[in-house]
């Protein structure tokens, strides 16, 4: 044990040496170092933002009365009074931002998305939230809305809150492929100027029984 701590032997260590001897002044002084080392123990109670995680719920809800936490839930788990507790330090800083509205979405809902209206395309001053943890939304939804009035501008209007819902299947790709050929027929050309063809007396061309012309 270091020789700074604050117990009761160390205490005793800076009772004068004049009143050491004495048998009185030694038993008043080991009650009042005791005394002493009980009330240096609580001290540390009094280190709040060191130690939040330490603190019982009694003691999370008396903080959560004192700085003005206005969205506290005192039905929540002490994990989750926890984290709204270290939280509130930046809501209150940040009111009326988005930053602060992430913030309460992130606490309530688990997760989601702050979209500004000029994101989307939406009417001024207006915007919206999406979450993908659609049981929050109906579970906390009251809670949330609670907290919403408090972290927001007066004049910022919530158009509405959208579940993303998400599933997962199987995606199929096919493919087919023909190979074809073309190819050109070439004639080799005819010299017609050697044929003569048969003609009748009237210069008419003779022709054969399948309506072919004759040629010699």
């Amino acid at each position: 044990m270091s020789k700074y701590s604050l117990n009761a032997d160390n205490f005793l260590c800076t009772l004068p040496e004049v009143l050491q001897d004495d048998p009185g002044m030694q038993a008043l002084a080991s009650a009042i170092a005791c005394e002493l080392e009980t009330l240096a123990q609580k001290v540390q109670l009094a280190e709040i933002y060191t130690h939040i995680d330490d603190l019982d719920e009694t003691m999370l809800d008396a903080l959560a009365a004192d700085f003005k936490v206005d969205w506290w839930r005192p039905d929540a788990s002490i994990s989750e009074k926890r984290a709204a507790l270290k939280a509130s330090w930046y809501i209150h800083k940040h009111l009326g931002t988005k930053s602060a509205i992430e913030t309460a979405v992130a606490d309530y809902l688990g997760d989601g998305k702050v979209e500004e209206w000029f994101e989307y395309g939406g009417e001024p001053y207006h915007f919206r939230v999406s979450s993908k943890n659609n049981a929050n939304i109906v579970a906390q939804y009251d809670s949330f809305m609670a907290v919403l009035d408090v972290v927001k501008r007066c004049s910022a209007v919530l158009d509405h809150i959208s579940a993303q819902l998400a599933h997962s299947q199987k995606f199929y790709v096919g493919m087919a492929m023909k190979v074809a050929k073309t190819g050109a027929i070439t004639c080799e050309p005819v010299d017609v100027s050697d044929v003569t063809l048969l003609t009748d007396e009237n210069g008419v061309p003779l022709l054969d029984e399948s309506g072919n012309m004759l040629t010699t």
